[in-house]
């Protein structure tokens, strides 16, 4: 039951949930025939930390934070024209101005993720059968993590269970260590920022380090408030 419950397990690694108590919860939802003592005492015995989440938030504590607002994440069926559309569509982006292209390639579905003024003309040229899901008004966080968190257990866990407590929904996310990006709705981009940045700030030694993420986050806040 800890073990898949975030909030139970963050809570007795950081010693403010009441054991007894957390056992009367275990007993009584999950109608365990176990007297409370002995549930009491497998409680006890629980790792409240390890080697593994110590190293995961020392490499927490290096990464850095960025955002990108007004993207749009188009989802196109397979077909033999796709990937030369996509083709020459990735040689209008100007990567030169800040412009970035996305391209996930699955079994059913071919799925890009660009800026929304300019995936919207995409958008125009596949017919509306083509098109298997289109979302706008996204906003892209981007996770540079030292080339160590590749080496270090559970790092994406980490993050993922951060935003799912501050109950962030994740649109999308896509792995390639030493960097996250994650797809968020603009409407949860502030709590999803806030509880990166405080997982950061939290771990990182550096007080410089931690002023600037400070700085971002209020740059990013107000990025999206003049995006909304």
């Amino acid at each position: 039951m800890i073990e898949r419950d975030p909030v139970i397990k963050k809570g007795l690694q950081r010693e403010i949930i009441n054991s007894r108590a957390l056992a009367r919860f275990i007993q009584a939802t999950d109608g365990i025939d176990s007297s409370l003592d002995s549930i009491l005492g497998i409680i006890r015995r629980y790792p409240r930390a390890s080697e593994g989440a110590a190293g995961t938030d020392r490499i927490l504590g290096d990464c850095e934070l960025t955002m990108r607002s007004k993207i749009g994440d188009l989802a196109v069926e397979h077909g033999p024209h796709v990937m030369r559309q996509i083709a020459e569509f990735a040689g209008s982006i100007k990567s030169t101005s800040g412009e970035n292209l996305r391209v996930v390639v699955g079994q059913r579905s071919i799925r890009v993720i660009a800026e929304q003024k300019a995936l919207e003309k995409f958008r125009e040229t596949f017919a509306d059968k083509e098109v298997v899901r289109y979302s706008e008004n996204l906003v892209e966080i981007s996770l540079l993590l030292t080339p160590e968190a590749e080496r270090t257990r559970g790092i994406y866990a980490r993050i993922t269970t951060e935003l799912a407590l501050n109950d962030v929904n994740l649109i999308g996310i896509m792995c390639c260590s030493p960097e996250s990006i994650l797809l968020v709705e603009e409407k949860d981009a502030p709590k999803a920022i806030e509880s990166l940045q405080g997982m950061i700030s939290e771990q990182s030694p550096n007080r410089e380090h931690r002023a600037g993420l400070a700085a971002r986050r209020s740059q990013a806040e107000s990025i999206i408030k003049r995006t909304s």
